[in-house]
């Protein structure tokens, strides 16, 4: 008897906001399944406003217009008529849908004050509506994806899932060569001289812990500190902080710009399933500075200086005159190429 081949459906809202790190983890990874899954029978659902839009040669494209309730109404609906398996690459799970493959980044939302208290600093509805949707993705995901040995081991313990049901694809660099460098943005900032400044991009969440940079800003008032990130503003007055030059809301370019260009790139956070920015900053020849906690040291391995999350009384110039590994010893393990390849190995199961 002939088997029944499976038919996948990829819910893409991610292309509708693009914003976050999940939405272009679930991009990039899909855009390279695409060159290689031709035997598969792969479609992505999307919703009829979406305006980035990669031009798939094998996964088909079906566009709806109704929007409102997407994964949980619209997407869920579809994969059910038509009988399809759902993939979710952004931390989300359909309850009308059947069972499926699912992407859960981390469970910093229930992470407990024993392992990660600085974490813990979220509000009770934060909390509550991401409760629920760890339970959903619990209940609908036969096969889950995290981005590290971290993140898989935290699902594993808080969520009480079988490690031999997650898999770990990690993240990519390779996106940022596509990014063009533009040294006269520089000059929208005072002026800022190539390697002379300590450079961060984050966002204004606890976890990101921005604080700490500013904390350093004032330790080394002789230095210059370059923070990007939208909202920021809100939780940090820069107008008390001379030696800190705020961009708000950073583009690709201005983002690899400042990468390339910094003394070194400074990434505090407490916590992190995996951590994009300091691996793009490794990718341009950057110095990086990370915590030393969550799945920062796993990632970076040897290659990255490491400081603690609740320490910014240090001095940065002598952190990063010591000798670190070549970047190539983490660079080398992470490509979107190869996290589409075991992404395709899951569904060929």
């Amino acid at each position: 008897m002939q088997q029944v081949k499976k038919r996948y459906l990829i819910d893409g809202r991610f292309l509708l906001s693009m914003k976050t790190g999940i939405d272009r983890y679930a991009y990039h990874i899909t855009k390279e399944l695409d060159k290689i899954c031709k035997d598969c029978d792969i479609t992505i659902l999307v919703p009829n406003s979406t305006i980035v839009m990669p031009q798939y040669r094998n996964i088909k494209i079906v566009r709806i217009k109704i929007e409102k309730y997407w994964t949980q109404v619209v997407f869920g609906l579809y994969a059910r008529i038509h009988k399809m398996i759902p993939i979710n690459l952004c931390n989300e799970a359909s309850t009308i849908a059947q069972n499926g493959i699912v992407c859960l980044h981390d469970v910093c939302y229930a992470e407990t004050k024993e392992y990660y208290p600085y974490v813990t600093d979220f509000s009770a509805e934060e909390i509550e509506w991401f409760e629920k949707v760890y339970e959903r993705i619990i209940n609908k995901a036969d096969k889950l994806i995290t981005v590290s040995e971290f993140s898989k081991a935290r699902i594993a313990d808080v969520l009480k899932v079988n490690p031999e049901k997650i898999t770990v694809i990690g993240n990519g660099w390779q996106h940022l060569k596509r990014v063009r460098v533009d040294e006269k943005l520089l000059n929208n900032y005072g002026n800022l001289t190539k390697g002379e400044y300590y450079y961060t991009l984050t966002s204004a969440n606890h976890n990101k812990n921005v604080q700490w940079v500013i904390k350093a800003a004032d330790r080394n008032p002789n230095e210059t500190f370059v923070i990007s990130g939208k909202g920021i503003d809100k939780v940090v007055d820069f107008n008390k902080h001379k030696n800190v030059v705020y961009t708000g809301y950073a583009s690709d370019q201005l983002a690899k710009t400042l990468m390339k260009f910094c003394k070194a790139f400074i990434f505090p956070s407490y916590y992190e399933g995996f951590g994009i920015p300091p691996l793009e900053a490794l990718s341009l020849g950057a110095k990086v500075i990370v915590s030393n906690t969550a799945s920062l040291p796993e990632i970076f391995g040897n290659s990255a200086y490491y400081i603690s999350p609740d320490n910014a009384d240090i001095d940065l110039n002598e952190l990063i005159s010591k000798p670190v590994a070549d970047a190539d010893e983490v660079l080398s393990k992470y490509s979107w190429e190869k996290s589409a390849k075991q992404l395709l190995d899951i569904l060929k199961e």
